[in-house]
């Protein structure tokens, strides 16, 4: 047995779903099925029963699952306290695409700097679906993190914009634009435009079963590339975006391409938020916290 047995173990018991276990660990679906068979062979007993649609863990398969998280705890811990022990003292801080909340990171930053100026700060780039499993094994210290429930599941965390979404980015030539306020489900004939289902698969399923509780299921759909490659796929009449206040700004002079438009539709919940390992005692991140709450205060304020 090999920890990504039990990696992949623990995968599919949290996404109910060999399909979506796949994703989150980008391997192809029948890989991971065999090495979950091979699994439960070696183990000795079934761990899921295959529905229709998903899998739902054995009551052996709940007592293994216990046992597989503090396995890869403990692994991680293992990991961790070796790359310390490597790597010297400094804060390491992650981050997927920020969109227009990137000046509100460079003052938390700066905030942190001017609190802690001998500390060296490392800035990595890594996917929303990888940040969880880096904290884990205290790859890094800290991630910014657009979030889609709260509180966040394993996680402590800090919100910095509560960046509910209340609208939608349209085509200037499509006939919803002439409308003021339009609802959700009438935008089923275009190309919905949502956060990549490879490095941001939660918000993608919690953007879509909002839309899908508010009367809204896409027939068509994909992944955004940037925000250039939207802009173009919505400005050609073609596709729509999920857009709050902070985005709307951005498109106030694009009225001729692009417009905005507020839907009557309830809120969708959303949060652009620090997180971190809720039994990390890091002073540094602390420190980081606490310049962040300033900034977040300082920003509220003005």
């Amino acid at each position: 047995m090999e920890l990504r047995h039990l990696r992949y173990f623990v995968a599919v018991a949290e996404e109910g779903s060999f399909l979506r276990a796949a994703s989150r660990l980008r391997v192809a679906q029948p890989a991971l099925s065999k090495q979950i068979r091979d699994l439960e062979r070696e183990v000795g007993v079934k761990l899921f029963e295959r529905l229709p649609r998903g899998a739902r863990v054995t009551r052996a398969g709940e007592q293994f699952l216990s046992n597989a998280r503090a396995a890869l705890e403990s692994a991680a811990r293992a990991i961790a306290t070796a790359r310390r022990a490597d790597s010297g003292t400094g804060l390491r801080f992650a981050h997927s695409d920020l969109y227009v909340y990137t000046p509100l990171v460079l003052r938390v930053l700066a905030a942190f700097r001017r609190a802690s100026p001998e500390t060296p700060v490392r800035v990595l780039r890594v996917n929303e679906v990888n940040q969880h499993a880096a904290l884990r094994e205290q790859r890094i210290d800290v991630a910014a993190s657009f979030v889609a429930t709260w509180p966040v599941s394993g996680l402590e965390a800090l919100q910095l914009v509560d960046c509910a979404v209340t609208g939608v980015l349209l085509p200037a030539t499509h006939p919803l634009a002439a409308e003021q306020r339009i609802r959700l489900r009438d935008l089923s004939d275009l190309v919905w435009l949502h956060p990549s289902q490879h490095t941001r698969p939660e918000l993608y399923r919690a953007l879509r079963t909002a839309l899908e509780t508010r009367g809204l299921v896409p027939a068509r759909h994909r992944g955004r590339r940037g925000d250039v490659a939207a802009n173009v796929a919505i400005a050609a009449g073609d596709a729509w975006a999920l857009a709050n206040s902070a985005v709307a700004a951005v498109y106030a002079d694009m009225e001729g391409a692009i417009v905005h438009r507020p839907f009557v539709d309830a809120p969708i919940p959303m949060w652009f938020a620090l997180v971190w390992r809720s039994d990390a005692s890091s002073p540094l991140v602390e420190t980081l916290v606490q310049a962040a709450r300033g900034t977040v205060a300082s920003a509220r304020a003005s």
